[in-house]
């Protein structure tokens, strides 16, 4: 009795976000993000972390269709300085429901960048190209989202006194990253 009960209220609580994901639905959420790295070699042993905070912003447009918005702070250890990256702007995505709770969401994002680094600064321009992110929609308020690959491309233009320098960065690769949102 109790295993029907149970599952008479699970499908239940299903039915209810059965909807998730309409017009006009918004959302706040973003990343909080710590990774550590160490390297040991024969006389060098080099540990640093890495810190991440992405906060955003959703409205659908359409059912399905999200534009949004996000600012992305990194502070990333770099040959024993710290580097600070700040990239804000737009993104886009569209939610392919997988199954009852879980959607499959490739976004795009464009936006402008600044970073600074050991008395340097500079400015530029970031892409980003989300090809593994999901979401899965816990609740009718509550989703956790899971970013599995990612292509990014970041351009940056360093000055320091009279020296100008460019940096261009281009990335395919598996770095998983855990979201959460809170819709409303």
């Amino acid at each position: 009795m109790k295993r029907i009960l149970c599952c008479a209220l699970f499908a239940i609580a299903s039915c209810t976000i059965a909807s998730a994901q309409e017009r006009g639905e918004m959302y706040i959420g973003g990343i909080l993000g710590v990774s550590t790295h160490s390297f040991n070699g024969d006389d060098t042993s080099i540990s640093d972390t890495y810190f991440q905070l992405a906060p955003e912003f959703g409205i659908f447009v359409r059912d399905n269709l999200r534009v949004g918005g996000k600012i992305d702070y990194s502070l990333a250890p770099l040959i024993g300085r710290t580097t600070h990256t700040v990239a804000i702007g737009p993104n886009i995505a569209y939610y392919l429901r997988i199954c009852d709770r879980i959607y499959y969401v490739p976004e795009v994002g464009l936006g402008f960048a600044y970073a600074s680094y050991d008395k340097m600064s500079g400015v530029g321009f970031v892409s980003e190209f989300r090809l593994g992110a999901f979401e899965y929609r816990h609740s009718e308020k509550w989703s956790f989202s899971l970013n599995l690959m990612s292509l990014d491309y970041t351009t940056l233009s360093f000055s320091k006194e009279k020296v100008t320098s460019n940096e261009v960065n281009f990335q395919l690769g598996i770095s998983p990253t855990v979201g959460i949102k809170f819709y409303f």
